[in-house]
């Protein structure tokens, strides 16, 4: 029989606010118990630092330039391939909690056999949210508190299909920890501002080399004026949210546990992008590359025994994780995907290819007298692609100036090296790669399949 599959993809949660990737006092015990049961991937990125994009290409195996999903809402045809459509071939009930944001119109009773597909945004009718850093307190009673209510039927729906001969694909899929930053109690409460520190590349101003977009949206969002203690509030509340999330893969542990699942279940946990949460003196994400946003957590529990336990070090795609998952079942990936699967454990991927952000110009300047809480328009405007392998960065933009980073000297991308004359060589080395994935639509050139001769 083929095992079963459950996916955890918290919305927007930071690789380094995991205690398993060193944060140093969230304390994730059951994240972190996850983690030493099967394989996380210590240098795992985002194919875009947006929901949507993100989530289509992990399900798909293309990048936004190829699949054409560039903003946030569900945009990606049902009938195109995908992961879905090939478990539900291979007999999968698949059942969704959460919102899906990939696809175009319902996706219960076509992609997913059962579930509730919910997106609540950021929040936007809350009378708590203000300004774009505000957090606040959730009432365990709101009607945007959904993370244990969706935990809950995603937990019955695995105690429904436990003794079942068909095997099940459960993705729960939690607003946490998206702004707006706020969560119940107990939750609300775990941390305190005095506990965090502004972000060593916090500003509150740009600077002469910082891209328009990031300029733009620091001032659309008002987070030009942020108090700084305020910042630190919304950081504390945001670690609770994730503790939040924790919780809620104890339960799904515990669950799988109980019912003697665990030894047939594969278990994927992951995040579809990061969160500036006070970097660059900003909160939220906009079209943009900074590790903040595109870095995230990727832990697969493999009961086969397939897939090497422990740590990965490899540069590994986020796409990736779905294409293991398939290869784990001993299935075949969705047609034109470029993911590859990690199970043999030996990676193939020297660098990282990411792109982004819609195909309309982002502003010249500010708009006057704009405000917005949340990323959007013009925030998601202009597209732009990411080339990073261990040592470098180089993000290129249509209607932006360029940015190149040396991560392993400056991993909070301080200075932007793209015009400092000794770097040229180098620049144009990763620029010539990046040309050259754009040309073969994200994948690496050297993976196109050949031709007759």
């Amino acid at each position: 029989m083929k095992p079963n599959i459950v996916i955890i993809n918290p919305d927007q949660l930071r690789w380094d606010y995991l205690s398993c990737y060193g944060h140093k006092f969230i304390e994730t015990k059951n994240i972190d118990r996850l983690a030493k049961m099967g394989t996380l991937f210590e240098h795992t990125f985002a194919s875009a630092p947006m929901c949507g994009p993100s989530r289509v290409s992990f399900l798909t195996g293309q990048y936004p330039i190829e699949h054409g999903v560039r903003q946030y809402g569900g945009q990606y045809d049902q009938s195109k391939p995908s992961a879905l459509k090939i478990l539900g071939d291979a007999g999968y009930k698949r059942a969704i909690w959460g919102k899906d944001h990939c696809f175009k119109g319902n996706v219960i009773g076509s992609l997913y056999d059962e579930g509730e597909d919910i997106c609540i945004g950021i929040m936007g009718q809350n009378p708590n949210y203000v300004n774009a850093w505000d957090s606040a307190e959730l009432e365990k009673d709101s009607q945007w508190n959904l993370t244990k209510r969706l935990t809950d039927s995603g937990i019955d729906f695995i105690k429904q299909n436990a003794n079942s001969d068909q095997p099940f694909f459960l993705t729960l899929n939690y607003q946490d920890p998206h702004p707006f930053f706020t969560c119940p109690e107990p939750y609300c409460s775990l941390f305190d501002s005095s506990q965090f520190n502004l972000p060593a590349n916090y500003r509150n101003a740009p600077i002469e080399k910082e891209i328009r977009r990031l300029t733009h949206w620091r001032i659309h969002s008002g987070e030009t004026d942020m108090p700084s203690e305020e910042l630190k509030q919304a950081m504390a509340m945001y670690c609770g949210q994730i503790r939040y999330v924790d919780d809620q893969v104890g339960n799904i542990l515990d669950t799988l546990k109980n019912l003697e699942l665990l030894d047939n279940t594969i278990i994927v946990f992951w995040s579809d992008h990061g969160e500036f949460i006070g970097d660059f003196g900003v909160t939220h994400k906009i079209p943009a590359f900074y590790e903040c946003l595109m870095r995230v957590p990727l832990i697969i529990y493999d009961p086969t025994g397939r897939l090497p336990k422990g740590k990965n070090t490899s540069l590994v795609e986020l796409m990736d994780g779905m294409a293991t998952v398939l290869d784990l079942c001993n299935l075949e990936q969705p047609q034109g995907s470029h993911a590859i699967s990690q199970v043999s454990g030996k990676n193939t991927r020297k660098d990282i290819y990411a792109d982004a952000g819609m195909m309309l110009q982002q502003p010249k300047e500010p708009v006057a007298n704009f405000r917005i809480k949340g990323a959007m328009p013009p925030t998601p405007y202009g597209p732009g692609s990411m080339l990073r392998n261990e040592e470098w960065k180089i993000c290129l933009y249509a209607d932006d100036q360029g940015e190149l980073y040396n991560i392993l000297q400056d991993p909070n991308e301080k200075e932007n090296l793209f015009d400092v004359p000794q770097y040229q060589d180098i620049k144009t080395t990763m620029m010539n790669r990046l040309i050259q994935r754009m040309m073969c639509f994200g994948q690496m050139p050297e993976r196109l399949p050949r031709g007759d001769y």
